[in-house]
């Protein structure tokens, strides 16, 4: 019976108090919602983009080479152990139609089991004259279904002999897994230099002599899913596998390319490679002058938008890392009041209790059931909404960016444990440790109300001058706050966690937003970049220099080598870093600002050391006058003393000098890329002056600082849906934060305000008595929010920072305000609903004495 009588208690006070339950309720849910919701959406990214892939089985590995693969090149990839496929295959640049966009043209067998296509309209390719399309060329309206395209190539340049037929009729449109993104279709060999959209056409319409390429999958690899370090582990591992394979494939592949010539030489023939090759090779076509070929053997990683996809779900992951706990810190905190204040409420029945025979953990159930049902009715709830809307929304915010498919949602054990854990710590941890203090009193102590707290002069009083020129109201506001300290502050952290929470928000978006604007344009100066190839023909060079001469907009131009490498040190992450060797220290500064990111002090290049990025020198943890070590491709190590640090916020360079690049390399810099700086011209001449380069035997690739700040602004930007995300979240809780503290204030003070209203006192006074005081604990929480936002924006910009990129520690006047005008609105809207309360007080009920 006496266990009996306590559960009806408990349900009872749930019933009479559902506020105080549904205000605990909705705190719990709403951290463990976003806690849940944003820590599970970078997996389910992950975890949608590697099923994708698995389905259309994509390749593992790409092999290509300068003058292409042959049979026997194949039969040999084919022999190698572990391979599970081996799909040869050919691929070309062409124009396609009087469009102007360039496609990258691949071939069908019929069977292809690799790289396979997700058909939105129409279908493959079947019979010869048949081709399909990039869906997002009928998405733009470019084309549709029964259009007629004729391939045509570089300037006169003629296809008939790698194309059976260069007039297609569009039969089907679709995606393809080598490109997940919307608009990044690659490089190209004609034109501006990039491609604009894929193109599939029956192999038995390309007539080339060769394979272009050949697509390999493992055995191993097909149980793992992409993106995983057991599955890059293993890539890792074949890359080295085919390349070791592949030693000897130049010397053979050249060998038989030289005899090919030679017997068309001997038949009266000219000697000649197809086009795809003469590009490749730089146009040479004697026997004699044939240098080696090259072979490429790369990963997934080389497909446009693969890495970067992975990028964006880490880089929420890391978000989710660090921005919940502090949802769940401002949650025990409010927790902890609430429970506190009910406890006191019940001191009668406390006494009651115990007075009756009840043991200490009988009467310590009621709190603990009471805290425990709230927390896990608002995980359940919280992991409910976390685990389907929070994922779905943001990974819609990417379908702008990625042509995937709709996001797989799944549950995660580890999380909603960890969920229900800390919702329970919140509730019934604090529900414990406020009922224990109580408990502590006998029973005829907790019969009794508590005595209220002594009148004491405050610190305010004490200045004369300033107390007497306040009116009576203004002195009961200030001994009202000062008296009640621990009230005070609890609101004043309360507010102060929302506020911060929200301009943390804010802080994201302004920091993730400016990294386009402050690498490309203000550290990257320069307006175009040129990658030459390696010992290409004089008469090339010449023709590239008289083609950038005849260009009265072109302002300037700088020789300069970029080589990739790897910097590593000991306990820290092998990262890819870039050398950058000017040919002129001096003209540097109009093409790259190397410089001091706090101070804005200008670094020069001096022979005496390197100048170091920010981010890397941060993550290997040195400074000026320390030594870093870099590894080449051949995995030599170098030596190299760090002269001073600079600003940047995109990948990892190291600047230096030629004549140090002498000193710590032994050879002199080949200098393989030339920076461009133009006068603002639009994307019109830009194509034009793109094709005009990528037409010139020396040009590898050609990269524009508009084209290249303008894509990773537009993924940045896929980044503010997260950020809003982040703001309605913490600005929910700010509302359920100061509605619940101001809850407690007026429950707290029923009698004083009862008191209040029987000596006249109307009831915008009574209002206007009880807001007084949170107006001002609001402005107080506002100012102190703003200064706890800018550390916890720190410490979030810190944790979801990736290894390659660096935020701007920016926040921007513009979010301090907001932050302030959604606090003060919620307060508002939150004290309107209290004067509704205040009306309702029954003063006769509230003023009945306890005894």
């Amino acid at each position: 019976m006496k266990k009996q009588a306590l559960w009806k208690d408990v349900f009872r006070e749930i019933r009479h108090t559902k506020a105080r339950f549904l205000s605990i309720f909705a705190i719990i849910m709403l951290g463990v919602s976003f806690f849940a919701g944003i820590k599970s959406t970078g997996p389910d990214m992950l975890d949608t983009a590697a099923v994708y892939y698995k389905d259309l089985q994509l390749m593992d590995l790409r092999v290509q080479s300068t003058y292409g693969l042959t049979k026997a090149g194949i039969d040999d990839l084919r022999a190698l152990p572990g391979v599970q496929k081996v799909q040869p295959g050919y691929s070309s640049d062409v124009f396609l139609g009087d469009s102007g966009l360039i496609g990258k043209v691949y071939s069908y067998a019929g069977d292809n089991e690799l790289n396979r296509y997700k058909i939105t309209s129409g279908h493959l390719p079947e019979a010869s004259g048949e081709i399909m399309l990039d869906e997002h060329l009928r998405e733009e309206g470019t084309f549709s279904l029964g259009d007629a395209i004729t391939f045509s190539g570089e300037g006169a340049g003629d296809l008939s002999g790698d194309f059976r037929t260069l007039t297609y009729k569009v039969v089907g449109f679709a995606y393809s897994p080598q490109y997940i993104e919307t608009s990044n279709r690659g490089t190209s060999r004609i034109g501006k230099g990039t491609a604009d959209a894929f193109a599939v056409i029956p192999e038995a319409d390309f007539q080339l002599p060769v394979y272009t390429e050949a697509y390999l999958s493992f055995t191993d690899t097909a149980a793992k899913h992409a993106y995983t370090p057991a599955y890059e582990a293993l890539i890792g591992a074949h890359t080295a596998e085919v390349e070791q394979a592949l030693k000897d494939f130049p010397e053979q592949r050249l060998e038989e390319v030289r005899a090919e010539m030679s017997a068309q030489l001997a038949a009266g023939q000219p000697a000649q490679m197809d086009e795809a090759q003469q590009s490749r090779a730089g146009g040479i076509a004697a026997p004699g002058q044939l240098e080696l070929p090259k072979v490429y053997v790369v990963d997934r990683t080389a497909n446009p938008g693969y890495a970067e996809y992975k990028d964006n779900a880490d880089r929420l992951s890391a978000i989710a890392t660090a921005f919940p706990v502090f949802f769940f810190l401002i949650a025990a905190l409010v927790s902890l009041t609430t429970m506190t204040r009910m406890v006191e409420e019940q001191r009668l029945q406390i006494g009651t209790l115990k007075a009756l025979g009840y043991g200490v953990m009988d009467i310590m159930t009621k709190f603990l059931v009471y805290g425990t049902l709230a927390s896990l009715a608002a995980s359940i709830a919280g992991l409910a909404i976390g685990f389907t809307l929070f994922p779905g929304i943001i990974y819609n915010a990417y379908g702008q960016l990625y042509n995937l498919p709709d996001v797989i949602k799944s549950f995660y054990p580890a999380y909603a444990i960890v969920s229900v854990i800390v919702a329970l710590v919140c509730t019934a941890m604090t529900a414990m440790i406020a009922s224990r203090v109580e408990l502590r009193s006998n029973a005829s102590v907790l019969m009794r109300p508590k005595a209220p707290k002594s009148g004491q002069r405050i610190m305010l009083e004490r200045f004369t001058l300033l107390w007497r020129r306040l009116s009576f109201v203004q002195k009961v506001t200030a001994r009202n706050l000062f008296r009640y300290k621990q009230r005070m502050f609890m609101t004043v952290i309360g507010v102060a966690g929302c506020t911060a929470l929200i301009l943390t928000g804010f802080g994201l978006k302004d920091s993730i937003g400016s990294i386009a604007g402050r690498q490309f344009g203000g550290i990257m100066k320069y307006s175009a970049l040129v990658a030459f190839h390696e010992d290409a023909p004089a008469e090339a060079s010449a023709s590239y220099e008289q083609l950038i001469k005849g260009k009265p907009e072109i302002r300037g131009a700088l020789d300069v080598l970029q080589e990739a490498m790897t910097a590593r040190a000991k306990g820290v992450n092998d990262q890819e870093v870039r050398i950058f060797v000017p040919s002129s220290v001096k003209e540097l500064d109009s093409f790259v600002v190397l410089q001091d990111r706090k101070t804005g002090e200008r670094k020069e290049l001096t022979d005496d050391g390197v100048i170091l990025t920010e981010k890397l020198a941060r993550l290997y943890g040195v400074v000026p006058g320390d030594s870093l070590t870099v590894l080449d491709n051949k995995n030599e190590e170098f030596q190299v003393k760090v002269a001073a640090i600079t600003e940047n916020y995109v990948l990892h360079y190291i600047y230096m000098t030629p004549a140090y690049y002498t000193e710590v390399f032994g050879e002199k810099p080949a200098y393989n890329t030339q920076l461009l700086n133009y006068s603002p011209q639009d994307d019109k001449w830009e194509d034009a002056f793109g094709e005009q380069l990528t037409a010139n035997g020396r040009v590898a690739l050609v990269s524009f600082s508009s084209g290249v700040g303008a894509a990773f602004d537009e993924t940045m930007k896929s980044m503010d849906v997260v950020i809003v995300v982040l703001i309605v979240s913490a600005a929910a809780l700010a509302f359920v934060v100061l509605y619940n503290l101001t809850n407690i204030n007026v429950s707290e003070r029923v009698r004083e305000l009862s008191t209040i209203k029987v000596l006249g006192f109307y009831d915008k006074e009574v209002t206007m008595y009880i807001y007084r005081e949170n107006i001002l604990l609001t402005l107080l929480g506002i100012v102190a929010g703003g200064a706890l936002g800018i550390l916890l924006h720190g410490f979030v910009l810190s944790t979801a920072e990736l290894d390659a990129t660096m935020f701007a520690p920016l926040i921007k006047w513009q979010s301090y305000m907001y932050a302030a005008v959604l606090t003060v609105l919620f307060s508002g809207i939150v004290m309107a609903f209290m004067h509704l309360k205040l009306k309702r007080i029954h003063m006769i009920e509230a003023l009945k004495s306890v005894e």
